[in-house]
């Protein structure tokens, strides 16, 4: 799709929240759910805001070390921002246009290799230095799926260290199914109207899923909702169905995007940055038009 200009990209800059940003776990009453929680249809009813995210991080990284981010890698972290900003600006985005930037996570059995090597922390780092730049709070919402939907605390800038072996690897074994459909779910209810920003998504996966015709439902379902889904396959792999997906009739707007990606250690950030952005411009601009975005 091609970028429409619009002004200078501004860097994200730490301010006073407008509003409260929802919580993947509290409940509509109250009740905090479990951890880890997989989130099924019956767990998706309860979800909505209020837990802070000092409770959050207590709750999920009780008993973990907590580790120093090193002026190196806060470093790098801004360096990445840097490139991010640049692309954002490339593509047209605005300073004032903000979005809530959500990292999902495959954890099935192939995906155990990329955890174990390094290769998704330094993914999670580089998906940061995009929401220092552009998010709304400059954090990630993050979410693991398999079987189930799982999701985790905030990733930030004083979390960011070790956060795969801290708070992944500590608490999951990545050797479940794929399907796409119970994070989506969670997305669906998390990010109703009306929003303080639009979320994209990033959605990260190395194969096929299992649950086809559930996972095209909810992507037509999310068309009418504040969410960009920017699908990014891994490996080697055709992924026929995430093409599909790309082109899926039957939706309001066209709210999904895809990209293979071979190797993520090996694709140059400014281009896996130009990337991700690519279709995002034309979805706020088909969104403002359809009236699921006020900003």
């Amino acid at each position: 799709m091609p970028a429409i200009l619009h002004g200078p990209f501004v860097a994200y800059q730490p301010q006073a929240r407008q509003g409260v940003r929802k919580s993947w776990t509290t409940a509509r009453k109250g009740t905090v759910l479990p951890h880890p929680e997989a989130c099924n249809d019956a767990a998706l009813e309860q979800m909505s805001a209020g837990e802070s995210k000092l409770l959050a991080r207590k709750r999920y990284s009780s008993g973990m070390k907590e580790v120093p981010v090193s002026v190196d890698l806060r470093k790098r972290i801004v360096d990445l921002s840097k490139k991010a900003a640049f692309a954002a600006n490339k593509h047209g985005i605005e300073g004032q246009r903000r979005a809530q930037v959500v990292l999902v996570l495959d954890i099935s059995a192939s995906m155990n290799a990329l955890y174990q090597s390094g290769v998704i922390q330094r993914a999670i780092e580089r998906i940061l230095g995009l929401a220092v730049a552009f998010d709304d709070d400059g954090q990630i919402d993050l979410l693991l799926f398999g079987t189930n939907a799982y999701p985790l605390p905030a990733v930030t800038l004083e979390e960011i260290a070790g956060y795969v072996e801290r708070v992944i690897l500590a608490r999951y074994k990545i050797r479940e199914a794929t399907n796409y459909a119970p994070p989506l779910r969670l997305l669906r209810e998390k990010y109703r109207a009306p929003q303080p920003a639009p979320a994209f998504v990033i959605f990260l996966t190395d194969g096929g899923n299992a649950d086809r015709s559930a996972t095209t439902e909810v992507i037509r379902e999310l068309s009418r909702q504040p969410v960009f889904v920017q699908f990014v396959g891994i490996g080697k792999e055709d992924f026929p169905f995430l093409r599909k997906l790309d082109e899926l009739p039957g939706r309001l707007i066209d709210n999904a995007g895809f990209m293979q990606v071979n190797d993520l250690d090996q694709i140059k950030d400014a281009e896996l940055y130009d990337r991700l952005l690519n279709e995002f411009p034309r979805w706020l601009e088909k969104a403002r038009e359809k009236a699921i975005l006020d900003i």
